[in-house]
């Protein structure tokens, strides 16, 4: 499923609907509001279930005479999202967005931030859909479990009340739920999440399902991270106290978080780091990207150390220094890695002016381990100001096309590359944001082009001007000369 996060008269933006959680693409002049709708995704995707009432939760309920190939005698009647209720769903969901937009904008940002219309979009892919499965009888779980497969296939993060790895009678009492995806490949359905919950939170249980559908986990990664990277604990050390102010609501005196004057997502970024633990886990499952990045990019390597902080291990010289003392490539894209191998597990990664601080030959090197990232499931949301960047993810999208229709292996051997670096080019969406004469800016998606790539005007502007500015000097020198 596909989900758009669409604004109109949002801050400098007119209008945009751009993919949220994909492999997404944003090119821009500064000061076009790119920054403003990445902090609001983050925002936004933190609320969308917290905005769903008992009314809203009953378009989603069905019972067993709809459900797909459900057993009767083994699973209870639960919720569905499927083409058949998709529209209404949403539909009800952008009410309520529209009727909390100015408190959920507040939130994020800390301040009012001028709002006329904030919207979202699901697009289902064909015969897909999800089914929210719940049960407080053992046996009845057991064969659920038979049809989906054994507990021990199951994703290591699902969280399962079990005993020697196993339901037990401490289930009594209890109800399980299960979220199940059905796609045109698995007619059956995939599980893809499980929770062993009380019976009495049966609601959170079942948003807590639907949170896997209709949200992700996100870290945002401001712009100027090498700032962030030496002064976060400054930040911390300084500002706890001023991290709550005091409002009157309803004639109450109740507690306001301003996050030191920061937008929630920034202080989120800057928590992360002072809060970073490592997960083992994580750093095996992502083995080869780690090894990429750290022979291809920063030729090193990234420690942690909670009480000293992070520090960079060259590989060249090998000398490890605190990070404040690397350059401000490795601190610009550490937190990269960071992200990747942290205890708190991300499914997507907003990032601004991603190729900041690098050198063109790093940008390239960049794409690829971010296109690796993306193959391995983590969605992607970027912004850039680099016509190298913004070229590379454009040619390795036609070479991608091209492989698709042929074995491409002796092409990606003379261009040094491997298919880990190539992209799914159905799941890559590229926006420009283009500013206008009043001073707003709206959003155009670029199609690709299977042979040609994507056409980014801002950057061909840029460069025929030099182009032309080039051929200006060379007459003017030529003239001087005779």
């Amino acid at each position: 499923m596909l989900v758009f996060l669409g604004v109109e008269n949002f801050a400098k933006i007119e209008s945009a609907k751009i993919c949220i959680n994909s492999y997404t693409l944003l090119v821009g002049p500064n000061n076009s509001g790119k920054t403003y709708f990445m902090q609001l995704v983050q925002g936004v995707n933190e609320r969308l279930v917290d905005l769903l009432d008992e009314k809203g939760m009953q378009i989603l309920q069905c019972s067993k005479d709809t459900a797909s190939d459900r057993d009767s005698d083994t699973e209870d009647a639960g919720y569905m999202i499927s083409k058949d209720n998709i529209l209404q769903f949403t539909e009800y969901l952008n009410e309520k967005l529209d009727e909390n937009k100015e408190q959920i904008v507040r939130e994020i940002f800390g301040r009012e931030v001028p709002t006329g219309k904030i919207y979202v979009e699901f697009c289902l892919e064909a015969e897909e859909k999800y089914e929210v499965i719940f049960s407080e009888h053992l046996d009845k779980i057991n064969k659920i479990l038979s049809l989906t497969g054994s507990m021990l296939s199951l994703p290591a993060n699902l969280l399962v009340s079990a005993a020697d790895g196993a339901l037990s009678d401490s289930f009594a009492g209890r109800k399980a739920y299960i979220l199940k995806k059905y796609s045109e490949e698995k007619k059956k359905g995939e599980v893809v999440s499980l929770s062993v919950r009380s019976a009495k939170e049966e609601m959170d249980s079942i948003k807590s399902m639907l949170r896997n559908i209709f949200e992700c986990d996100s870290l945002f990664f401001p712009a100027s991270r090498t700032g962030i990277m030496l002064l976060y604990r400054e930040f911390f050390a300084n500002k706890a106290d001023d991290m709550f102010s005091y409002q009157v609501k309803e004639n109450q005196l109740v507690e306001k978080k301003n996050y030191g004057e920061l937008t929630r997502p920034v202080y989120q970024f800057l928590r992360f780091l002072q809060t970073y633990s490592e997960n083992e886990v994580s750093r095996r499952i992502y083995n080869k990207e780690i090894d990429f990045f750290e022979e291809k990019l920063i030729e090193g390597h990234i420690s942690a150390n909670k009480q000293n902080g992070f520090s960079y291990d060259s590989k060249t010289d090998h000398v490890s220094v605190p990070v404040y003392m690397a350059s401000s490539m490795i601190n610009e894209i550490a937190p990269l890695v960071l992200a990747l191998t942290s205890m708190d597990l991300f499914g997507r990664f907003i990032i601004d002016e991603i190729e900041a601080s690098l050198h063109p030959r790093k940008q390239l090197e960049l794409v690829r381990f971010l296109n690796r990232l993306s193959n391995q499931g983590i969605r992607l949301i970027l912004s850039t100001h680099s016509d190298t960047f913004a070229s590379k993810v454009s040619n390795l999208y036609i070479l991608s096309n091209y492989v698709k229709q042929d074995n491409g292996d002796d092409a990606m051997k003379k261009l040094g590359l491997e298919r880990e670096d190539l992209i799914d080019s159905e799941r890559l969406f590229v926006y420009e944001f283009i500013n206008q004469p009043d001073g707003k800016s709206i959003v155009k998606e670029i199609p690709g082009n299977s042979e040609t790539g994507f056409q980014f005007d801002l950057f061909t502007d840029s460069a025929m001007h030099l182009y032309n500015e080039a051929l200006k000097i060379g007459e003017i020198l030529q003239n001087d000369q005779a």
